[in-house]
């Protein structure tokens, strides 16, 4: 490739792109149904999130919210007053009214976000809020007031769901939102996705002309990209142990734990111990995650409780361990077992991950294991059928509460009626900890419900999902969030190299909605499966193995 004379900067001009790379082409680019992690990279960049979660530790900043306060008094959480930011504009021009913001937060309750169980939602409305646009008590400007029959102490982690940020439907079927960028181009047989700047409330003075995302499903072609100038910023959380240290160590490297959760799933009725609570129990205090997080060189580190996910870790690295005491020697009865297969999607570092849980599962269970590597479409089938013995996957946080990962286990709610789980002791202390106001209280019932579902539910936490951010000669380290959420609206460079020069001004939708061409407004969840796994009971819901990204 010849060369190319590139100059970065942070800085507007009229030539400035930004190319990022994807490892896959998004599941989907749904606003209203986030279930992929590079879906949600992508929108990001299209929509104008109503919070945002902070890359420097546990909580949230404002975004297309200014504020969001609680009006019913410290620790309530029943009533709250959201603030629109100012200047939010849809892509002709016209503001975002408040009107707009409300429907959004209603998405947050969404089957990719956070279900109600039947229980908590009698009336069938998906949500347990109301709203209404107020005037605000201090300036009189319009507000929107929220109340809702539940106390909501985790609203404004809530409220970062990507899916809730304002989207309008347009006539054609489409959609826009209120982000620093449009659509002009989605090429699947290339592997691109390109947006172009346009006026909005986060466009600033280094926000890129234009965005492009590039998929490589090699990695090896991705860090060969970013070192000749092809790519500027490659996020990865699916590296094998070997690469991943190698990456790690290179200058200017971000390390981020992210908060996606990497599980063992037992099918209900199995014939194994595992079947059993007093199984998974014993499975998960002896399985030794510090030592089998080393020998995955940091690509993943130990997760004992979803609720580690928000936790610092010393050093940034493999802090936690068995979720308690090792037990040695096998379990009783004594004696070999019947063989099971352990089901996984087939990207690393999942082969790698589930071997070192068949190991186990051999010596202290005295079970064969077989690994069942699979493509994703096989993976998405085995996940949403049941069609699995054990199960290794990985699952998002919807937001960063433990809530996330447990209300699906209340049997009112679609996850536990697929598995068939009915557990009357997970039932009493989720509607103790969906019942509690906020301020200690609210923690304290959160955790004795994670206890509980963790004595119950038939799945395990293993590990938490690393990452490696890298950037191009001349970008600053990317604040990278928990959620994998990046900045792309602030990192800039003034040159685009090799056949990456083209203008994208006269690109338009219908210009490039040809064979292999299609607007990303036409991108739906059915049209763009791509190698992401499925939820692993709810199809509504997904989870994201990791893979090369």
């Amino acid at each position: 490739m010849a060369e190319v004379d590139i100059q970065y900067a942070r800085s507007d001009g009229p030539d400035t792109t930004l190319v990022v790379d994807l490892d896959a082409w998004p599941l989907s680019l749904d606003p209203f149904h986030v279930v992929d992690f590079n879906q949600a990279t992508v929108l990001d960049a299209l929509v104008d999130p109503l919070t945002r979660d902070r890359a420097d530790g546990p909580g949230t900043e404002p975004s297309a919210l200014v504020s969001v306060t609680p009006s019913d008094g410290p620790g309530e959480g029943h009533t709250w007053l959201l603030r629109p930011a100012p200047g939010q504009r849809w892509g002709d021009g016209s503001p975002v009214r408040p009107e707009e913001i409300a429907a959004g937060v209603h998405r947050a309750w969404g089957p990719t976000c956070l279900p109600l169980p039947a229980a908590h939602d009698p009336h069938g409305t998906g949500s347990p809020v109301t709203t209404r646009v107020v005037p605000d008590p201090d300036d009189g400007a319009p507000v929107v007031e929220l109340r809702s029959a539940l106390p909501l102490p985790y609203l404004p982690q809530l409220l970062a769901f990507p899916g809730a940020a304002p989207v309008r439907e347009t006539p054609d079927g489409g959609w826009t939102a209120s982000g620093p960028f449009r659509p002009v181009l989605a090429d699947r047989a290339r592997g691109r996705i390109e947006l172009r700047r346009k006026p909005s409330r986060r466009t600033g003075p280094g926000t890129p002309r234009r965005l492009a995302f590039q998929v490589y499903a090699d990695r090896s072609a991705a860090f060969a990209a970013l070192a000749d100038g092809r790519l500027d910023l490659s996020v990865n959380t699916g590296l094998t142990p070997d690469r991943f240290t190698e990456a790690a160590a290179r200058p200017g490297a971000t390390v981020r734990a992210l908060s996606m959760a990497c599980q063992l799933w037992v099918r209900p009725g199995l014939d194994s111990p595992l079947a059993t609570p007093a199984g998974r129990r014993a499975f998960s205090a002896g399985f030794d995650r510090r030592s089998a997080g080393a020998r995955l060189c940091g690509a993943a580190l130990p997760l004992p409780r979803y609720s580690a996910l928000w936790e610092p870790r010393a050093g940034g690295s493999d802090d936690g361990g068995p979720a308690g005491p090792s037990l040695p020697g096998r379990l009783p009865p004594p004696g070999r077992r019947a063989e099971l297969a352990l089901s996984y999607a087939d990207f690393a570092p999942n082969g790698e991950a589930a071997a070192l849980v068949a190991s186990d599962l051999q010596a202290r269970f005295g079970h064969p294991v077989r690994l069942r590597p699979l493509s994703y479409e096989a993976f998405a089938r085995a996940a949403a059928t049941l069609d699995y013995e054990l199960l290794y996957a990985i699952n998002p946080a919807p937001l960063a509460h433990v809530a996330g990962f447990l209300t699906g286990f209340h049997s009112t709610a679609g996850q536990a009626r697929a598995l068939g789980f009915a557990e009357p002791a997970v039932d009493a202390a989720l509607d103790r900890a969906l019942g509690a106001a906020g301020g200690p209280e609210s923690e304290q019932a959160w955790r004795e419900a994670e206890a509980v579902v963790l004595d119950h539910a038939p799945v395990v936490p293993l590990f938490q999902v690393n990452s490696v951010t890298l950037t191009g000669p001349g970008h600053p380290a990317p604040a990278v969030a928990a959620t994998g959420a990046l900045p792309l609206d602030d990192l800039t460079r003034t040159a685009v190299p090799g056949t990456h020069a083209a203008s994208l001004d006269d690109l338009t939708r219908t210009a490039v909605a040809g064979t292999h061409a299609a607007s990303l407004d036409d991108l739906t969840r059915t049209a763009v499966a791509g190698p992401r796994a499925a939820s692993l009971a709810d199809p509504a819901r997904t989870a994201v193995p990791v893979r090369d990204h």
